[in-house]
Formats: C-alpha cells, structure tokens, sequence
C-alpha cells in the first residue's frame, strides 16, 4: 500500500509562520500555511501585524539565517533601495552618553521596513510547489486523545458556510501573543505552560519623512538612546527603501511619546543628542504619527511541561515575546525555524521534547539581555538577581570601552546580534581592556574616522 502524503498546517503567515512553512517544506510532502488577513500583493501595513508601521531590527543572526534561506532576497531588497552594509560601521549607535565606536566590525545588515521584508518573505514561500496559501480562520487544532496528538486543525474559510478539517501530521502554532495554545493544551488535559513576565509599559509613536542623500553623516540610521534608569527614551532611524526614515519615538514606564506633531518633536528633542531632531525639523514628513504600545515581555515555558501531545508545535511571539525596542524578535523567529529545520532532520521522534530543548537555548540569551536592561528602571516590577548592580556597573563599562575599543565594539555587537553569548564579554581577554583605564583607549568625537580604508572626517 502507497504511503500517504505527509503534510504540516502552520497557524499564521506573518514572518515566523512563513520561515516556518519554508523549513516544513523540506520535511513535509505538503505544507499549506492558514491566515486570516487577506495578504496585500505589495508592502503595506495590515491589521494582524499593527506594528508593521513601526521601526524594525533585522539583527545580524537573523540577516545570516534569511541570507541562507533566500539566497536572492537581500539583492532584490537592495536594488529596491533597502540600504545594506556593515551594523557598526554603517548605523550609528549612541547609548549610555556616547557613540559606539564607527568601524568595520565585519557584521553584514540590512535596514528594510517590515512590510517589504514580509513581502519579500511571503512570494518565496508561497511560490514554493508544495506549499499552499489558505484565506482562513483558525478555529482550534484537531486533537486525537486516544494517541495524544494533534492530527489536524478546524478552518473556517471565508466565503464557506461551514468549517472544515484540514488534516496534519504537524500543526505549528505561529499565530503571535494571541496564540490560544496554553488554553487548548488546558482543553486537552496537559495543563497550562508556565509563564514568565516582565511588564514594560512601552509606548512607541513613528512618522515617516523623506530621506536625502548624506544625511545622518552618511549612514543608513541609528539608535539614540537615554541612560537608564533616569532615562526612558530613545528613538530609531531607519533609512529604508523609497527614500525614506522611518522614525520611531518610544518611552518604558510609560513615558510614552505624544502623537501630536509639537509634543512629538518635543519629545524627539529631549533625546541626549539632536541627531534625530535635526532630521524631522529638516525633512519632510510623508506620513502622521502612528502610535503603538507593548505592555510586556512575555515567554510560555513549553519546556518545562511533562506532557506534550504529538504533532504540535508553538514558536514565534506565541513562544516569547521581547519587548520591540530591542529588535530581537525577527531573528529570533529565524532561528526557532533553523531549529526546527535542525530537530526534523533527525525524525519526528521525540519531536517537541527535542524542540523546546533547543528554543530554550535561544531565547535565554535574547529575553536575558531584553529584561536585564528594562528591570534597571525601578519603576518595573521583577526578580533582579543577587549581584544585579555589580554586572550593570560592568556593563555601563563595556558601553563606555565600546565607544574607542574595536574588539570590544565588534563583541558588544556579536552579542546584541545574537551571534555570540553575554558571557562572551566577562572572558579573560577582554576583561583587562574594559576595566583598564579608559582615558588609556582615546576619546569619543563626534569626529571620529574609523571605518577601515575610507575618510570619515564627519563620522560621529
């Protein structure tokens, strides 16, 4: 007798949903991918992804995974006007009271915003032969108990009197914060995941202006950001494709930007340094003022479950969810799909055990450094580990040594990356240069020409 097709149902065809089906698509005979929205044939923000308007990071990790799986991608971006170079030779990072230090730390980005990303994302996938594209709601995953897994998942497409079954022998749940998975395992007889939280209170507000050749000292943006934890503020430049800055204003604690234009640049004004400013009195806005708020860095603990059914998996924001203004969570969704591309490689045996296993390892390092940074405001509630202030006065040093000390520079921005682990910055060989003398490592100017065979005489 023929065997039958194998097939894999993903719930969500946002960014961790579309890397999802890419990988499934190479273990799966069929992978259809099931989503609500109905999906705009060009960029353009759409209501199950609000923030979609907003400034987006595609840290170096995930520009490396991307590049791998779509070989052609980044060139098309780029002839499309998505800037694309080096992340600390090319963005301008200033925090804790200085400019990183500008130089070729050999760490390849790009700045694309997120609806173009997406798109991009979306037609490779979707053009793949074994995989289908599914205007639908998801209603719930199709549980067997008498085998303990999921085996399908319920739809209702529009346009369809009644639902329908979609059969699977993988359903992957990457439908977001909203995912109902903790409450369908509660249905299913396997409890509920723990949680881990830490309330944030961010609010963010973005206008779009257009973006002129040579501004911004010849960069294609930056990262401008208040100390902490008197500080609240910060604001990202994007220079994305069309010409354009996107410009997003955000506060934690809920010091949030206003929406209205004075109030705005009020508060664009308030950063420690006028880069910003200077670009939204002097360009000319292409948009209003979009607001968004974040109240919580959120993650499910799937691995420490005793049971888990078969044939089920929960990745994306629906596994953790970082707080935005960080960046992390593009390439975190890539590299839960590189894991998951990983564990299937091996079979399907064992298959969430072997998963959540290697998730975890990669949302440690993410969710350490998103939460280690907004627990420094008292205002935020959450267990700070003993020894807490003593590695936050560390970590001030290596923001200071960062601003003159290319090694140290280049493996601050691995680690912000996700390319290298925190503890990377407590090794022996770069323990003396931080806590050496810094007047022994230069100066930070706003006149620094560190980029490696170019005159950068106006490079802050």
């Amino acid at each position: 007798m023929a065997k039958a097709p194998s097939s894999a149902v993903v719930l969500g065809a946002s960014i961790a949903g579309l890397l999802a089906a890419r990988v499934l698509r190479q273990h799966f005979d069929r992978v259809t991918l099931v989503e609500r929205d109905t999906l705009p044939d060009e960029p353009a923000v759409r209501k199950g992804v609000p923030q979609g308007a907003h400034a987006h990071g595609l840290l170096a990790g995930g520009y490396r995974i991307l590049d791998a799986y779509f070989p052609d991608m980044m060139d098309e971006l780029e002839a499309l006007g998505a800037p694309r170079g080096d992340v600390a030779g090319d963005f301008l990072w200033f925090q804790y009271g200085r400019w990183k230090l500008r130089h070729d730390a050999g760490l390849p980005g790009m700045v694309v915003s997120r609806p173009s990303l997406e798109t991009a994302i979306r037609r490779r996938v979707t053009a793949l032969p074994n995989v289908d594209l599914l205007h639908a709601e998801a209603k719930q995953p199709k549980f067997d108990p008498a085998t303990g897994s999921v085996v399908g998942l319920v739809v209702e497409r529009h346009g369809f009197p009644a639902a329908e079954e979609i059969r699977a022998d993988l359903v992957v749940d990457a439908s977001g914060r909203g995912s109902q998975s903790p409450k369908w395992l509660e249905q299913w007889g396997y409890g509920r995941p723990q949680e881990a939280a830490v309330s944030v209170d961010v609010g963010y507000a973005t206008r779009v202006f257009r973006r002129r050749p040579g501004e911004l000292y010849g960069s294609f943006g930056a990262i401008i950001a208040s100390t902490p934890p008197a500080g609240k503020r910060m604001g990202g430049l994007m220079g994305v494709e069309g010409d354009r800055w996107i410009v997003t204003l955000g506060g934690s604690a809920g010091d949030h930007p206003p929406t209205d234009e004075e109030g705005w640049n009020r508060f664009a004004a308030s950063l420690p340094v006028s880069a910003l400013y200077d670009i939204v009195t002097s360009a000319c806005p292409l948009t209003g003022i979009q607001q968004f708020r974040f109240p919580a860095n959120r993650r499910r603990l799937y691995e420490r479950m005793r049971r888990f059914p078969g044939g089920y998996l929960v990745l994306g924001d629906a596994l953790c969810s970082f707080n935005p203004i960080y960046g992390q969570g593009m390439t975190v969704a890539a590299s839960e799909a590189q894991a998951l591309d990983d564990v299937l490689a091996s079979g399907r045996e064992g298959l969430a055990r072997r998963f959540y296993a290697r998730t975890r390892r990669i949302v440690d390092i993410p969710w350490t450094i998103a939460t280690a940074e907004d627990l420094r405001f008292p205002e935020i509630e959450g267990k700070r580990p003993p020894g807490t202030a003593l590695v936050n006065r560390y970590l001030e040093r290596v923001h200071a040594v960062a601003s003159c000390d290319p090694l140290v520079c280049r493996k601050f921005f691995e680690v912000v990356n996700l390319l290298a682990p925190p503890s990377d910055l407590f090794s022996p060989k770069l323990i003396w240069r931080i806590l050496r003398p810094l007047a022994d490592q230069g100066g930070n100017s706003p006149l620094q020409a560190h980029r490696l065979g170019l005159d950068r005489a106006q490079i802050p």
